[in-house]
């Protein structure tokens, strides 16, 4: 068995009923009194790729920075008679909403104050729950068979309720499997959406393509606190998204093996002294992604394949070495009549001494 899933991204484009992946930073401006601060220049500068969006603050002081990518971003801040304000690290997750008010402090435009800290976790601009899932919780936790959606099972009322597994290998976990066998939080199975990148891609209630995990960013699963954005769903959402090339050049390589060799014998096999079966998996590929013009254009493409080599054995009943002989068909019980004759034949030298009792039957 062969497989070859291969992810080439250069854009995607996002369908209007589709979940949002981007996010928002939203907030107000005020001075060391309280008093909004209008017109003041906001800029959030992403970290690997130096794409910079831009507001300006409302006559309120508030301002909205929407559609960004969810990536690490540091935020600046100017208004006249005030220093300028630099905040680093602003992690943003798949489709957050994230409320970050600032305060000016009075001073000169060439003066800058620059806040290190990471913002807090709690999230006051946005009431949809979720468990997000980033790139080192994909990638470093166990998965049998690379299957990311596996990893569902560990949020808060998502229940995996498949038992029975087909006899041509499907397990569930592997890259291409689907399975709409997951309830959250007491949805009707196969009811839940998927969505890559913001585009859908469920049917049925499953997804139709798990990438990578080594191309994944991160994922976010949501149960039923989501907002009227996500819709035309009876159970939960899953948003997922893929990572992007950047300004450095980053790539990964990996093969994962099982044989005959490195796997424990079973118990069933060991109790009547029979030796290990003959299985070989090989999951291998990689993902590679940098910048084609830097500040610019990214490229990013992964690639993964999959090969299984496994018997099934099958178990059939084979006449014994007399009947294949053609020498009394009668003591086993069995009547069969010359076709020509209508006679009972009790050995092949009944069929005329011609008819093979094999071939006739």
């Amino acid at each position: 068995m062969q497989r070859y899933p291969v992810l080439l991204l250069l854009g995607l484009a996002v369908c209007a009923n589709a979940q949002d992946f981007r996010a928002t930073i939203s907030g107000q401006l005020t001075d060391h009194l309280g008093a909004p601060i209008p017109n003041a220049k906001v800029r959030a500068v992403q970290n690997s790729t130096n794409e910079a969006f831009s507001a300006v603050t409302n006559q309120d002081g508030f301002y909205t920075l929407p559609y960004l990518p969810p990536s690490t971003y540091t935020v600046e801040v100017q208004a006249d008679g005030f220093s300028m304000h630099r905040r680093e690290n602003v992690t943003l997750l798949v489709a957050e909403k994230l409320d970050l008010p600032i305060h000016l402090e009075l001073g000169q435009v060439t003066e800058t104050i620059t806040v290190t800290a990471n913002t807090g976790d709690v999230q006051t601009a946005d009431a949809s729950g979720g468990t997000n899932f980033d790139a080192l919780q994909t990638s470093e936790y166990p998965l049998n068979g690379r299957q990311v959606y596996m990893l569902m099972s560990l949020s808060v009322g998502v229940l995996f309720t498949q038992e029975q597994f087909g006899s041509s290998g499907y397990s569930g976990t592997r890259g291409w499997d689907v399975s709409g066998a997951y309830v959250m939080n007491g949805g009707v199975s196969g009811s839940n959406s998927f969505s890559l990148n913001g585009a859908p891609v469920s049917v049925g209630g499953t997804w139709q393509i798990a990438p990578n995990v080594d191309a994944i960013q991160e994922f976010k699963v949501m149960v039923n606190t989501y907002d009227a954005a996500i819709g035309r769903t009876g159970g939960g959402s899953v948003n997922t998204i893929l990572k992007s090339g950047s300004n450095a050049v980053h790539g990964t390589m990996f093969e994962f093996l099982r044989n005959s060799v490195l796997d424990a014998n079973y118990t069933q096999n060991n109790q009547v002294g029979a030796p290990r079966g003959k299985h070989i998996t090989n999951q291998f590929g990689g993902t590679l992604g940098g910048a084609i013009r830097k500040d610019k254009d990214f490229l990013f493409a992964s690639f993964e394949g999959f090969r299984e080599r496994v018997p099934f054995p099958v178990v059939a009943n084979v006449p014994p070495l007399d009947l294949r002989g053609g020498q009394h068909f009668t003591e086993y019980g069995i009547k069969i009549n010359d076709p020509l004759t209508g006679h009972t034949c009790v050995n092949k030298v009944d069929f005329n001494g011609s008819a093979d009792p094999l071939k006739l039957a």
